[in-house]
């Protein structure tokens, strides 16, 4: 017996049956249904780096080949950077500026034994210049303007700083970290 194919029938749609209107696309709830709590936001209690300036600098020291592990703590070190062997370790200290390159000394104080680095986020309206100096080459540059604050004018040699900006800063002031 040979087999035949038989032919569904073709349903054609209305075009205006098919659109539904908008109306209904929106869930309908029961009379009763509790209302939903409004949305909170998440707390920021526990959260040090508001700023986003230890991010910033854990970006461009995972770029140039380091690993960085940003401060459980608010005061002194904000982040500590590694070799990728975990074999050795540099403190860093970040500072947010708007005019020159300042920090406070006291800040600064504990850090120049252990070799430290002070990165600075410089603010340019939109635009973010960074600078990283080992702590005691940004001592012997700075000078004090007073109330216990130390400052690198921007007016300064301009072949020192662009030695220490952005990722030739970077790989400068973490030479012995990169290797």
């Amino acid at each position: 017996m040979p087999r035949t194919k038989t032919k569904k029938p073709r349903i054609e749609e209305d075009e205006e049956e098919a659109a539904l209107p908008e109306e209904s696309l929106e869930p309908i709830e029961p009379l009763d249904a509790p209302v939903a709590a409004p949305v909170r936001r998440a707390d920021n209690g526990m959260i040090l780096d508001l700023e986003g300036h230890g991010g910033a600098v854990a970006s461009a020291l995972i770029v140039n080949g380091m690993r960085a592990y940003l401060s459980v703590v608010n005061k002194g070190v904000n982040l500590v950077a590694a070799n990728r062997a975990h074999t050795q370790f540099v403190p860093v200290k970040i500072a947010a500026c708007v005019q020159g390159l300042d920090i406070k000394r006291d800040e600064l104080k504990s850090l120049a034994d252990v070799n430290a680095v002070v990165a600075f986020l410089l603010e340019n309206g939109e635009e973010q210049t960074s600078y990283y100096f080992p702590v005691p080459e940004y001592l012997a540059r700075a000078e004090d303007r007073g109330e216990g604050g130390l400052r690198v004018p921007l007016e300064a040699d301009a072949n020192w700083l662009n030695a220490h900006e952005g990722h030739a800063g970077v790989r400068r002031a973490f030479a012995k970290l990169i290797g």
